[in-house]
């Protein structure tokens, strides 16, 4: 199975790379196909709501099996970033970062799904801990790699990049990985997304998704706003924060990894919420200091990924009769907190990052509520 996951990681590394490159290099990007940042900002919250789109792609590796959807997402994803070339404009960039939302939307939930099927739940934590290093790998390692291709070519040099490794990763797979047999035949799509939450454990997972993701996204709306309020405009600071943030992301992905099948996925859910609360409250005390600031950001970001790493494997547990199709919800409800709390955020922060995270601390409640109430799988 080791190969297998291996090979998964890579691909996952590859199209959050797509991802995780266009909030950094925004700017490049838009001087690139003579637009202003706020053109390709719209784009990216259309992104979002094409989240919203997951459960019906989560039928569809109900009804064809995961390997289907992931060759599919990656085929969609591949035709995405090779839209730039054939439209070396913007009409090109937004169809490359529309099409590559929405293969990675068929894509992840059908790996997950996949894992889920094929490791018992008690090997989980590690294997799917480790395909969800590649979201860290991508900002650590990926956008360097884009950013030196842009910097050195051109604009469009990072999506070519990403399209023939996105196509290595199709060939192998369909090559690798043996066809799964589909879960279900012929459901209509509404009954078969009340089988998927009819449960109220599973109904606790969409809450625990929606409210980590919105407490998360009250913060990280607004970090580097109050950064620059703080310590002055620093591009420098800003450029730490970045890593320190990634290699937060890291560290939490390697906890889940190492520690969730023997500590408990519910367990270490628990735990980095219940750490993640403590980040909220201190954040806001050292914005007298750049140094605790960003020891506070990693502190901030280290639980957040550990809860949101953690929940993953739970998840594949929480209505395992429809995995993928739950799964695809949850991605949905994770996507709901992140659309809509990124308008209130700024809206908090004119009373300061303490409104902020106060509030994000009250979504972190509900989600310890939820976890302790209604979900016993371990």
């Amino acid at each position: 199975m080791l190969p297998i996951i291996t090979l998964l990681t890579g691909t996952r590394t590859v199209t959050d790379t797509g991802f995780r490159m266009v909030y950094p290099l925004l700017p490049v990007f838009a001087r690139g196909v003579g637009v202003e940042v706020s053109a390709i900002v719209s784009v990216l919250a259309f992104m979002q709501l094409l989240g919203l789109v997951a459960p019906f792609i989560g039928r569809v590796s109900e009804q064809r099996g995961r390997k289907f959807t992931m060759l599919l997402g990656l085929l969609l994803y591949v035709a995405g970033m090779l839209s730039v070339l054939i439209f070396p404009n913007f009409t090109g960039l937004a169809i490359a970062l529309l099409l590559g939302s929405i293969g990675r939307t068929a894509l992840n939930p059908a790996m997950q799904a996949y894992i889920g099927d094929k490791v018992p739940y008690a090997r989980r934590g590690l294997f799917l801990g480790i395909v969800e290093l590649a979201w860290s790998g991508a900002f650590l390692f990926g956008v360097p790699l884009m950013t030196w291709l842009l910097a050195n070519y051109n604009w469009q040099a990072p999506f070519l990049a990403l399209a023939i490794l996105s196509a290595v990763g199709f060939v192998l797979i369909w090559l690798r990985i043996a066809p799964d047999a589909p879960v279900a035949q012929h459901v209509a799509f509404l009954p078969a997304l009340r089988a998927a939450i009819s449960s109220p454990m599973a109904l606790a997972g969409l809450a625990l998704g929606f409210s980590i993701s919105a407490a998360n996204q009250l913060v990280s709306v607004v970090f580097s706003t109050w950064i620059e309020a703080s310590f002055g405009i620093q591009l420098a600071a800003l450029a730490v924060a970045a890593a320190v943030i990634g290699i937060s992301e890291l560290g939490g992905e390697g906890i889940v990894t190492f520690f969730a099948d023997r500590f408990g996925k519910r367990r270490l859910v628990l735990l980095g919420v219940s750490g993640n609360i403590l980040a909220c409250l201190l954040l806001p005390l050292t914005s007298s200091n750049l140094n605790l600031a960003l020891v506070g950001l990693f502190f901030f970001y280290l639980t957040f990924e550990l809860s949101v790493v953690a929940s993953i494997p739970l998840a594949t547990e929480l209505s395992p009769n429809a995995r993928a199709m739950y799964l695809t919800v949850v991605m949905t409800a994770v996507t709901l907190g992140r659309a809509l709390l990124t308008p209130v955020a700024p809206a908090l922060f004119a009373f300061g990052l303490l409104a902020n995270c106060l509030v994000a601390v009250g979504f972190n409640l509900i989600a310890i509520f939820v976890v302790r109430r209604f979900i016993t799988v371990k």
